[in-house]
């Protein structure tokens, strides 16, 4: 296992560990990671932190399991399924979403840089129709 896989390995890893802590470790201060469905930006551990409690306030009983990961020197995809049942409110970029007690999964891609041991951006990619279906925001 290459160092960059190892790297975005913590950090996936560390949603389903339920340890935040763990995945703040390989992130670097400066970071920029986007939720390209949303529009949003996390910035270093503290903007992982807080997108890390927002999906687990929503999700508690929430999965993250790694499916690939595809390296290309300090370059990574790494696919993986979300899963989760909606007990909590959904805080979003389109406003607060109430428990609808509907459970979700979804395949996410996240591509991420990693430098001197640390990812220094990522982006996410995700069908969020899919996830609003699921949870009975839209209709089918």
């Amino acid at each position: 296992m290459t160092e960059t896989e190892r790297i975005v390995r913590i950090f996936h890893e560390s949603w389903d560990l339920r340890d935040p802590e763990r995945g703040a470790t390989v992130i670097a201060e400066d970071c920029r990671f986007q939720d390209m469905a949303r529009s949003e930006l996390q910035i270093g551990p503290e903007g992982y932190r807080r997108d890390y409690h927002r999906w687990r306030e929503a999700f508690p009983d929430g999965e993250v399991k790694v499916v690939n990961v595809i390296v290309q020197d300090n370059w990574a995809a790494v696919e993986f399924d979300n899963r989760g049942t909606q007990t909590g409110p959904l805080y979003s970029s389109l406003g607060i979403f109430p428990p609808s007690g509907r459970r979700k999964e979804i395949r996410y891609c996240s591509v991420m840089r990693v430098s001197g041991g640390m990812v220094v951006e990522g982006r996410d990619y995700y069908d969020s129709a899919s996830i609003a279906k699921q949870l009975g925001l839209m209709d089918k």
